[in-house]
């Protein structure tokens, strides 16, 4: 079940919006430690709002953001100020192979069919090109709290989330916990604690709110995974284009 846009503007507007924001962000600089250069293409999907200024503000971005979530139309509390396209889940205005890097938060667990959104990441993604999830741990506190938005929709655990990567064209690369402390303490208390958390993530990884896992685009995807994708879009509903598809040159 996705949240809506204004909920989810509303959060990350919040003092514990922006300790996920900076949480979060620094587990994605753990795992890429070089940034993305001014020439390279980045794609949000899902709700990446909150990355692109504390990330790589210089960057090429686009925001892309699924129906069932809404959009707002100028994402003045997050402060971004990039390209944002709404669209379906299962068929993205978005050319082949023209996307560096692919961000998702808020994209996997409120899909409703979550192979259709990763056959999309990998259409988009160039050869060898890299994407990162941000995702609801099922084993985690976060994924139990209607507090903040990781309690809605599907949670994975480790070995889902790496399997339906690989059914899908995907190789999984570095995979981190985030979030350790659960949501129920004060921001302040989490705050003091931020170093102490980073400890938690090594020795109890499995208890992280969520999942912070690197995948690179399999080319070609295996024979298996070329069937399933031509069997899933046989069976895909007929999606309206529109007249005027905004495309990531």
């Amino acid at each position: 079940m996705a949240v809506d846009i204004t909920d989810l503007a509303e959060f990350y507007a919040s003092p514990l919006g922006h300790h996920v924001q900076s949480v979060v962000c620094d587990g994605i600089n753990r795992i890429w430690p070089k940034a993305a250069s001014k020439d390279d293409v980045v794609l949000g999907y899902g709700y990446a709002s909150p990355l692109v200024a504390p990330l790589w503000p210089n960057t090429h971005w686009h925001l892309l953001m699924p129906q069932q979530q809404g959009v707002l139309a100028q994402d003045g509390i997050t402060g971004s100020q990039k390209p944002t396209i709404l669209g379906h889940e299962g068929y993205w205005p978005v050319r082949d192979n023209s996307v560096n890097r692919l961000l998702v938060m808020h994209g996997l667990e409120a899909a409703n069919h979550v192979e259709r959104v990763l056959d999309e990441g990998w259409r988009v993604l160039q050869p060898n090109g890299r994407a990162l999830f941000v995702v609801p741990n099922r084993r985690g506190l976060w994924a139990r709290s209607d507090a903040t938005p990781f309690g809605a929709g599907r949670p994975f655990s480790r070995s889902q989330l790496t399997q339906t990567l690989r059914r899908t064209g995907f190789v999984p690369a570095q995979m981190r916990p985030a979030l350790m402390l659960p949501p129920s303490l004060p921001v302040r208390a989490m705050q003091s604690l931020r170093m102490g958390e980073r400890a938690v993530s090594f020795i109890l990884p499995h208890l992280g709110g969520v999942w912070l896992i690197e995948a690179i685009k399999q080319v070609p995807a295996p024979l298996s995974v070329q069937r399933a994708r031509r069997a899933r879009a046989g069976r895909r509903l007929a999606v309206p284009r529109p007249a005027l598809s905004p495309k990531i040159n």
